[in-house]
């Protein structure tokens, strides 16, 4: 008899056991990333870059000036209580293996089309993803990429592999900038490349008292209401870096996101906004951020490391022959950015990294760019963070609308 009992609680056991590894409980978690549905044609088929109509989507819950510490509801934002990060990744920094990508690729959310024409609001956690491997371009920055921008180079970008473009603008919004800027957003959204516009803000950077801070309002100002209309594929990066007198003081920061947030939302209620820290986008200040109160649920932020490239001699960004020491300065930052994502629900993006220390003479060799450019790309891909490489003008010769061909190898490691 005692046998009986003990065969009958041995089968209770292990019925309960089945029934609690049954399919359906098993993938009942929320997978926190979302298709690997690449950015391409698909998001500039429309060829347009007015969306159709107004938004009609929910909007999600505002936050009452939250503080950074507190998440953000946001749609299509992965499940709070989840221990898995937006891309798929864990804190750590150690990248997805081939077979958890491949697992997560099997729970993760659908991008909706609409989306992907840019007719509807996007989901931020949809728009990193749309992201993708971008670059910085200086089409509207300087008066050479002004003379001698044209269609060709979107063209050239997108079949390259480049999924977004970071056009970034020093000068005053005057009309001539403009219809500038007018044309290359049309170009970017027809040939299905995103166009992220970044405002460099000098002024503000260097004494961010009032008049400069109404400077940059103004700035933004007259920019949102020029674009209300324009295709959802398109956003605002508010600051191009955080540098000089401001890398002192985040609360003069976080006074302007406030400010700008709240007045584009007057014309852009759910446009893709993006704010960054201080000292140069550094990941290590994104803890400082403040979420601006009318953030509507439609914010990223931005960060930068290895902007201007790696260095042989400064210890911060090291990389020679790509040692254990070296790959983890790469790696710590990204954590930081992947646990930050997680404790506020925002998700982030690399607004600019470059793969050789252009800007000072470059000692550089290709062969020491591919190492340190396929590292790079390796692991922020890995973790799901998309990134845009510092500068078009190293890559693309725009005079003669062509690749510069002894940069090949480096583009290659990194977009294809």
């Amino acid at each position: 008899m005692q046998k009986i009992v003990s065969l009958l609680l041995a089968a209770a056991v292990f019925s309960a056991f089945l029934s609690g590894c049954s399919p359906e409980t098993a993938g009942s978690g929320s997978s926190a990333s979302l298709s690997d549905e690449r950015p391409g044609a698909a998001a500039g088929e429309s060829g347009a870059p007015q969306k159709n109509a107004k938004a009609t989507a929910s909007r999600p819950e505002e936050s009452s000036a939250a503080p950074n510490t507190q998440r953000v509801p946001e749609v299509g934002a992965p499940d709070p209580s989840s221990s898995v990060l937006p891309s798929g990744s864990s804190s750590e920094p150690e990248p997805r293996t081939e077979q958890s990508r491949e697992a997560n690729s099997q729970t993760e959310p659908q991008t909706e089309p609409e989306a992907v024409a840019g007719e509807q609001p996007i989901s931020p956690w949809t728009y990193q993803k749309l992201l993708g491997k971008g670059m910085d371009v200086d089409w509207s920055k300087t008066n050479q990429g002004r003379k001698y921008y044209n269609a060709q180079a979107a063209e050239d970008f997108a079949a390259a592999g480049v999924s977004h473009v970071r056009i970034r603008i020093a000068d005053w919004a005057s009309s001539d900038l403009l219809e500038g800027l007018d044309r290359q957003i049309a170009d970017c959204l027809e040939h299905g490349l995103l166009p992220v516009i970044a405002y460099q803000a000098d002024d503000f950077k260097n004494d961010p008292d009032e008049k400069n801070v109404q400077k940059v309002v103004d700035w933004w100002s007259k920019v949102a209401r020029r674009y209300q209309d324009a295709s959802y594929l398109l956003s605002f990066d508010l600051l191009l870096e955080a540098t000089d007198a401001l890398n002192k003081q985040p609360e003069a920061l976080n006074e302007l996101y406030e400010m700008l947030v709240t007045e584009i939302r007057k014309t852009n209620p759910e446009r893709i906004i993006m704010i960054s820290p201080r000292l140069r986008s550094d990941a290590a200040y994104l803890h400082e951020l403040e979420i601006p109160s009318s953030h509507n649920g439609y914010l990223m932020a931005e960060w930068h490391f290895y902007a201007s490239g790696p260095s042989k001699t400064n210890d911060r960004k090291l990389w020679t022959t790509g040692s254990d020491h070296e790959r983890s300065l790469i790696d710590e930052k990204i954590a930081l950015a992947l646990a930050w994502q997680k404790e506020t629900g925002i998700p982030t993006w690399v607004g600019a990294w470059m793969p050789g220390n252009y800007n000072d003479g470059n000692d550089y060799t290709i062969e020491e760019q591919v190492a340190f450019a396929s590292y790079m790309t390796r692991q922020l891909t890995a973790a799901g963070i998309p990134f845009a490489v510092n500068s078009d003008t190293k890559f693309y010769d725009r005079k003669a609308n062509e690749w510069i061909p002894e940069m090949k190898p480096v583009f290659d490691c990194i977009y294809h």
